[in-house]
């Protein structure tokens, strides 16, 4: 299985900032929290850093909270639902944009439903999806792979997503999802 659904872009900014954190959670379990402590690390490191710097304390606490909830929605998934030894975070400055992609492998028979999910999440406008989710999970809350993080993400924060599904060649058991997000730096 190879695909990219969405936004998904391999970085083009060579001398950009960029930060890569690597959890093994095979090794340490990782909880909710350290997903949060992580995404806020992230976004206070990147407020700090000239081309994202923002211009007063409003839009600080602005961008703070908009890359910290990015970054732990991405996290948590992948947290979640990984199946690998390693969940790989990487966020950093590519074309005027703040990007961050998460790696971690799935289950190869979750693949094609995980497809159609985020195929889905496309069909149509992000707001409009997103509260017929919120209706259909208050009519069921049991449903489960809503999507309601990535419609979110989208529609609240102007994120753009995309996902790269790569077959894993010395496992075939598991393919490699690389999820990213997209969000535009405003300059000072």
């Amino acid at each position: 299985m190879n695909a990219c659904i969405g936004d998904f872009r391999e970085f083009t900014s060579q001398g950009g900032a960029r930060v890569t954190l690597v959890f093994f959670p095979a090794e340490f379990q990782v909880r909710w929290s350290q997903c949060a402590a992580t995404a806020d690390f992230f976004a206070e490191y990147f407020a700090a850093v000239p081309a994202c710097k923002p211009a007063d304390d409003e839009a600080r606490a602005e961008f703070i909270g908009t890359v910290s909830y990015v970054v732990n929605e991405l996290v948590e998934n992948a947290v979640k639902f990984s199946v690998g030894e390693r969940v790989e975070i990487t966020v950093g400055l590519d074309d005027g944009d703040l990007v961050t992609v998460v790696s971690n492998q799935i289950r190869a028979e979750a693949a094609p439903a995980l497809q159609a999910t985020f195929e889905e999440l496309f069909a149509g406008d992000p707001q409009e999806l997103l509260f017929a989710r919120v209706e259909a999970n208050a009519e069921n809350p049991d449903t489960g792979g809503s999507g309601l993080g990535f419609l979110t993400m989208m529609s609240d924060y102007g994120a753009r997503i995309g996902w790269r599904l790569t077959a894993v060649a010395d496992n075939p058991q598991n393919v490699l999802l690389e999820t990213m997000a997209r969000l535009e730096v405003k300059k000072p």
